[in-house]
């Protein structure tokens, strides 16, 4: 009897030994996101690694890299080199990354990580699922997913008995001139409305006209690399631009190039457009010296229907040789639920990217309680989902480009015209040079 029992422990113990747990997996994922995004991104990844990431033996590495761009030069660098073995599993990139990741070998393609999981694609807006659609596959997944607002003083326009937003341009010019403020020497205290176009107003400005319009062949760069710029032919920018002429001849737009938020928020301007993401900055910095009001982007013109495009980013996944695949989409899946999309939205004021959002219980309560933030949301469902950002090489050059050729037409008195036919020079002339470069 001592034998067997003895045989039966040593049996038992020598199982023990082989039921070994699974090693835990880290996925790293590099970020651009700090202040509330930042704390928003720690917040998640903390619910990740004490929920799905704990049974599952997955735990999630957020490291903050810098800005947006700064995550795409190191990544690039490691792309350039002869190993893989240093690049995050994830990386949260905005549009002006695409064209330098879309092509190389180590992406891994987010929808093919979700049909092999069996994931319905249909769950995530179409609007969004198209914003990084790339000849016809979602390359990566959209997470800090915005559209552009108008942002006004409330106060301003209630004490000047103005009862509604500009829709249009044209109405946009003429609120503008009854919101100037001068000092007693006349000079402006207050302008109506700061901005210089760059390329993120006038994808919508000129995408929204004709009912769906590209600012270049190649469906604005996600069917192929753009071989030139279809603004000046069809009409749509020298449409915008004498419309932009008319606001400025008002003397009611401020050439504000930067720090527009403060501009809005110190009251030195009572007008400006930005992203949806700024909504909750906006209300903290200004606090309670107005109401802020938040409406549609001003359509170009009545015939303008198209709406707005998807701005912001999107995660990307990568092999690295790790062995992080699955593990790496545990986590995209999650922070792309409807639960983890309405926290992130709260924290941000990114607009949730999932469906099953709009109808959580806490969804609905917070926008009773927030209704600034209905707005976005309500103008991008309303919008033509086809309407896309520009996936286009020399990006900066080509935003400058839009920026310096806009203040040359007004300080200089340069017609409409004239303007869209240099803007297509000088973009094409990059177009020219990217292509042949990649030997195209």
């Amino acid at each position: 009897m001592i034998i067997l029992i003895s045989l039966t422990t040593v049996l038992f113990a020598a199982g023990q030994r082989e039921i070994k747990p699974d090693p835990v997996r880290t996925v790293t994922w590099w970020h651009p996101n700090s202040g509330l995004a930042g704390q928003a991104t720690q917040a998640m990844v903390q619910a990740f690694n004490s929920t799905v990431g704990a049974e599952k033996n997955i735990r999630v590495e957020a490291v903050y890299q810098g800005k947006a761009n700064d995550v795409l030069t190191k990544a690039k660098a490691i792309l350039q080199s002869d190993s893989r073995r240093d690049l995050p599993d994830l990386a949260q990139l905005d549009g002006a990354a695409v064209l330098d990741i879309r092509d190389v070998d180590a992406l891994i393609p987010m929808e093919d990580l979700a049909l092999s999981d069996g994931y319905d694609l249909d769950a995530i807006l179409e609007a969004a699922r198209l914003s990084v659609t790339y000849k016809d596959k979602m390359i990566a997944m959209p997470f800090n997913s915005s559209t552009i607002l108008l942002y006004y003083n409330k106060t301003a326009f209630d004490q000047g008995g103005i009862a509604r937003a500009p829709r249009t341009l044209d109405e946009l010019a003429v609120t503008a001139q009854a919101l100037v403020q001068k000092d007693a020497r006349g000079n402006v205290i207050r302008s109506g409305f700061a901005n210089v176009p760059t390329t993120y107003e006038l994808i919508a400005w000129l995408g929204q006209q004709n009912h769906l319009s590209y600012i270049t062949d190649q469906e604005n760069g996600h069917a192929g690399n753009p071989t030139r710029v279809l603004f000046h032919e069809n009409g749509t920018m020298v449409n915008f631009l004498t419309k932009w002429k008319a606001l400025y001849d008002t003397g009611a737009l401020e050439n504000l190039t930067s720090d527009r938020n403060g501009a809005f928020a110190s009251g030195r301007t009572a007008m400006i457009v930005a992203s949806t993401s700024n909504l909750t900055t906006i209300l903290s910095m200004v606090g309670d010296r107005f109401e802020v009001g938040v409406a549609n982007f001003p359509m170009v013109d009545e015939h303008a229907t198209g709406g707005v495009n998807v701005g912001g980013g999107a995660i990307w996944a990568f092999d690295n040789g790790s062995g992080n695949r699955d593990a790496a989409w545990e986590f995209v899946k999650f922070a792309s639920s409807g639960e983890q999309q309405l926290a992130w939205h709260i924290a941000t004021g990114y607009f949730p990217i999932h469906r099953d959002t709009y109808s959580l219980p806490a969804f609905e309560e917070h926008i009773a309680k927030n209704p600034l933030f209905k707005v976005a949301i309500d103008q991008l469902m309303q919008s033509n989902p086809q309407l896309q950002g520009i996936w286009v090489p020399s990006a900066y050059q080509i935003y400058y480009a839009f920026q310096t050729g806009i203040l040359k037409m007004l300080t200089e008195n340069r017609s409409p015209e004239e303007t869209s036919r240099a803007l297509e020079a000088e973009i094409n002339g990059y177009f020219a040079e990217y292509l042949r470069m990649q030997g195209q």
